[in-house]
């Protein structure tokens, strides 16, 4: 019901156009979201004002939620969420008014037999409210994974051994190998989900699967057509080179016919100029035996289930990615979601994680002794079975301090994060935290603090500009980077890009008369594929060395050569001294340079959490430095990026 400072004579419309232009005044609903509320209005009878306003805001809400990044919301958890001048009924009563309404699709049919159609704008599925469109999209792509994980492919179990003992070390181990766990398990589903941590060897782990699955069809006579995908141009780029590296390191005989170019989702599905909608798709299928997706954590919902609806029925899936990575830019949160339905999760239980029947067979893979097979105590799910979390981080030791800071992030642990980034025994991490205040003189300073510290490598970089020795000048980018929460704002990325050219500047290193001033990083942030240019590529500013006269962005390209554009060719681009830590993923760096915002009255820390820190501290190799009030490396620790779904629930 609408609270008492809304005028009571007001007709039922009236109301709810004044909720909503103050929402709207006060940033809360998008002129979209408003204007969805009134299409749904429009459908309602207006002589029943509690459903009216009732129905009508949640529509808004509903609208809004999506623009946050959330699928669904569910009604149990909106009381005095939405806007302090209305509250919603009791959840009984909020049900019964969505039910009666002719705007919204009630489902009663349990997931598993219910006929995924709708035509209505509005869906409620059980506690969840859906808009019609993303209710489709995640029953879909339930759908195709659960049919999926329920096939099993039969592999020649000599013949797979043969191959196995070729790809991994027969030395005896004390502990599982959770790579060739994945491998062993994977080459068996026609879906699986391989995730770990930075260093964890994903790639390699892929690279030998994808081996043995081609060994295994050349025994038969057969090539298997496979494709390598990514969501952004930037992270297929970095699998491509991934793979070559990995690919080199198989044997001889193993190499043949392995992928070598990995592509865009989009490209691959054939986007259509200004339409959602792809060439591929479920009456147009897909040519492919195997698909890997990397950096499944970047792909958002509906693009999954577009992917997955555009394969053929006999293709094999592979999904590779950090489940403790930020989720997508867009709505839903798939690999996230997927491993949350696994509540018996590999890493606390080794193979008895899995169904007994799995277990044998990973045993005669791995050539175990044949133990009696243990049953998990935890619930299982329907995807128990195809579910890989890799263990051993190969960049840092669980041990060092980016290691267990990861872990401590991780579980929410706060006090031993604090602990750990102020012991002076871990050299790997070190925390400079500004004081809480908004004097601009100890703000400068502060600043200044960052800047030196980053100085000696940029000396060395623009060093490496004035010899035109582009190589090294890239490889002193990849030695540092600062990483920042947001764009704009104090420790934003624009302020820190202005105060690092400035100090730059100042020692003159750069001149900055001119935009495109030799030594200038730059980062696109839109794709041209004509060019092969991606979001996200870093480019270097520098005279052509044939001809010194013409200045040049420099690039080095997926084939592993460097290629040069004039600055008007390129597309959209931004100065890269600082970049956002969601541009950062899919990189890694030497040392990570980490700033959160300052903490004040506007801005309460919105947009931090756990995964955004662990994101940007997991970019660091070598050595990680944040510069933060402790106020905000708590808001970080106490808030998770937990976004409305029904996915997880889908596939239990």
């Amino acid at each position: 019901m609408v609270e008492q400072s809304i005028e009571q004579c007001d007709s039922p419309s009236s109301q709810l156009l004044s909720v909503l232009d103050k929402l709207q005044t006060q940033g809360i609903l998008r002129p979209l979201d408003k204007a969805f509320a009134l299409f749904i209005a429009e459908g309602l009878d207006a002589q029943h004002p509690e459903q009216y306003l009732n129905v009508s805001l949640l529509s808004a809400y509903l609208s809004a939620s999506l623009g946050e990044q959330h699928s669904c919301i569910e009604l149990s958890q909106i009381q005095g969420v939405f806007a302090p001048d209305f509250y919603f009924a009791e959840q009984a009563e909020l049900t019964r008014y969505l039910q009666q309404c002719s705007m919204v699709e009630v489902i009663t049919l349990p997931f598993s037999i219910a006929k995924l159609s709708c035509n209505k704008p509005i869906v409620l599925d059980g506690n969840s409210l859906y808009l019609q469109r993303y209710w489709l999209y995640e029953g879909e792509l339930a759908e195709q994974i659960l049919a999926r994980a329920s096939q099993q492919k039969g592999v020649d179990e000599l013949g797979s051994l043969q191959l196995l003992k070729q790809l991994f070390s027969t030395a005896s181990q004390q502990e599982l190998d959770w790579q060739q766990v994945a491998v062993c398990l994977a080459a068996r589903q026609m879906i699986s989900f391989i995730t770990g941590g930075p260093g964890t060897g994903k790639t390699t782990t892929v690279t030998k699967l994808l081996a043995l699955l081609q060994g295994l069809a050349r025994a038969k006579d057969k090539v298997l057509s496979i494709k390598l995908v990514a969501p952004t141009g930037k992270a297929a780029a970095r699998l491509t080179e991934s793979i070559a590296v990995a690919k080199l390191k198989l044997p001889a005989e193993l190499q043949q016919n392995l992928p070598e170019q990995c592509q865009t989702i989009h490209r691959l599905l054939g986007a259509r100029p200004l339409s959602p909608y792809f060439k591929a798709n479920v009456t147009q299928p897909l040519h492919l035996d195997v698909l890997v997706v990397d950096e499944a954590s970047m792909v958002d919902l509906p693009l999954m289930s577009k992917l997955f609806s555009a394969l053929p029925s006999k293709a094999q899936v592979i999904l590779l990615g950090d489940k403790d990575q930020l989720a997508s830019v867009e709505a839903g949160s798939v690999l996230s979601d997927i491993c949350a339905a696994v509540t018996s999760q590999a890493q606390h239980s080794g193979l008895a994680a899995y169904s007994p029947a799995m277990q044998q067979q990973l045993q005669q893979d791995l050539q175990l002794p044949i133990s009696k097979q243990q049953v998990s105590a935890q619930p299982t799910s329907h995807i128990q079975d195809n579910l890989v979390m890799l263990q051993k981080s190969h960049r840092f030791s669980a041990s060092s301090g980016i290691g267990q800071l990861a872990t401590h992030i991780n579980q929410g642990e706060i006090q031993p994060s604090i602990t750990l980034l102020k012991a002076s025994t871990m050299a790997d991490v070190s925390w400079i935290e500004p004081k809480a205040t908004f004097s601009k003189a100890i703000y400068d300073e502060q600043l200044q603090t960052l800047v030196l510290n980053l100085m000696p490598i940029y000396r060395s970089y623009f060093s490496a500009i004035k010899q035109g020795n582009l190589q090294m000048a890239f490889a002193c980018l990849a030695r540092q980077q600062v990483l920042c929460a947001q764009r704009n704002g104090p420790w934003g990325v624009v302020e820190l890009n202005r105060v690092i050219q400035q100090e730059l500047s100042a020692q003159g290193l750069i001149t900055t008369s001119q935009d495109f001033y030799a030594g200038r990083p730059v980062i696109l942030t839109r794709n041209d594929h004509n060019l092969k240019l991606f979001n996200g590529d870093i480019g270097i500013v520098m005279p052509d060395p044939a001809n010194p006269s013409l200045t040049k962005v420099w690039f080095n390209m997926a084939e592993g050569h460097l290629s040069g554009f004039l600055p008007n060719r390129i597309p959209p681009h931004d100065t890269l001294y600082a970049m956002t830590i969601h541009k950062s993923q899919g990189s890694e760096f030497e040392q990570v340079h980490l700033c959160l915002p300052l903490i004040n009255q506007q801005s309460k820390g919105r947009g931090l959490s756990r995964e955004l820190l662990y994101t940007g501290l997991t970019r660091a190799k070598q050595n990680f430095t944040l510069y933060a009030q402790q106020q905000a490396l708590q808001i970080c620790l106490k808030q998770q990026c937990v976004r409305g779904s029904g996915l997880a629930q889908r596939l239990k």
